[in-house]
């Protein structure tokens, strides 16, 4: 007997024919668990005493920290280009954000709870000269490179569809439009999505998130495990410094979300009225493809950089590129064409008699 009520999305079947309502809802009751646990961890420190009033400060740091994380350059960009992917397949996934920010928040907590535990591997990764620092390095950055690159690649056969679409408009203003006229077609679109054909659910961008995330190489990320570490010589309670990358996983993930769907409905709309949005849809696609192969150039770049000693000057400049406000103006960018899409299509309305 199939699951019914919140049991039916532990599977993909029940999930899919669950309501977009339903899903965001569900999105948002794991965001709201993870701050209730963090929040509750937090009090259980409070309430120890002056030790535990330690982590207070501490904990609202971690949770600004994990906010700015989401925004960072590569998390933007992988999930807009993951929503978009999804989006072109007929997909109507309402967890893209949750899912990366999930992978990624489960090597957080894990490696707080082994920094209040005294594991020393976490200390070992930290350290950017030991064998297991290069090779989770290694890892994280050739998972999110390569991951980018090809989502990117797939998405270009999206924004050709369109602009072959866009060429015939202009032949025959008049050409009835079909409801699928944006899903990529032909050979050369098969070959570009071809890579990345076993991607189909979020919950496979749970599993990138998490690679992802093994690199340690964000300064939040080191923040948050420095911040905890700290708090332990404060001597602020085991269970209540657990708080901090809870906190910092509870904000990440509601950042996350929040982009993901608000990219979720301006890749929709798109799709809604291809033959009046085919501009938006040709804007927002390319902005997308551009920004996720600028984030797996600086990805190879790096790796080349450190892990190869490759000392050309391009390569040197590519991986140091300062990426650090890149993420809030490209989360800009896309808020300001979707107001501003949305200005003009309501603007061009007939008006209701």
């Amino acid at each position: 007997m199939p699951a019914t009520g919140w049991r039916s999305l532990l599977t993909t079947e029940g999930r899919a024919a669950r309501s977009f309502r339903f899903r965001v809802g569900a999105a948002f009751a794991v965001i709201i668990a993870l701050h209730l646990i963090g929040l509750g961890l937090l009090s259980v420190g409070v309430m120890s005493g002056a030790a535990g009033a330690v982590s207070v400060g501490v904990a609202a740091v971690a949770y600004f920290r994990g906010l700015v994380h989401s925004y960072d350059f590569d998390h933007v960009s992988m999930i807009d280009n993951s929503t978009r992917k999804f989006v072109a397949e007929g997909r109507n996934p309402a967890s893209v954000g949750l899912a990366f920010s999930a992978g990624h928040s489960t090597v957080v907590i894990l490696s707080g709870i082994l920094v209040v535990a005294g594991a020393g591997v976490v200390r070992t990764a930290l350290d950017e000269s030991s064998g297991v620092a290069r090779a989770l390095g290694i890892i994280g950055l050739s998972v999110s490179g390569l991951y980018l690159v090809l989502v990117a690649i797939a998405n270009l056969a999206t924004f050709l569809q369109a602009l072959r679409l866009k060429r015939a408009l202009a032949v025959d203003p008049g050409l009835e439009i079909p409801p699928d006229a944006l899903t990529p077609r032909g050979p050369a679109a098969r070959v570009m999505t071809a890579p990345l054909k076993r991607i189909r659910h979020p919950r496979h961008v749970y599993v990138i998130g998490f690679l992802f995330s093994l690199g340690f190489d964000t300064s939040s990320q080191i923040g948050l495990l420095i911040l905890t570490a700290g708090a332990a010589l404060a001597g602020a309670p085991a269970i209540s410094m657990l708080c901090l990358p809870f906190l910092f996983a509870a904000a990440m993930t509601l950042g996350d979300t929040l982009n993901g769907l608000m990219m979720l409905r301006m890749y929709a709309a798109a799709h809604e009225d291809p033959k009046r949005k085919i501009n938006y849809n040709l804007l927002v696609t390319g902005v997308g493809i551009v920004s996720g192969l600028i984030v797996g150039a600086i990805a190879a770049a790096t790796l080349l950089h450190d892990q190869g000693g490759v000392d050309l000057g391009v390569i040197v400049s590519v991986a140091e590129a300062n990426t650090e406000y890149a993420g809030f103006l490209l989360a800009a960018l896309f808020a300001v064409i979707g107001i501003a899409a949305w200005l003009l299509w309501r603007r061009a309305r007939p008006p209701v008699r």
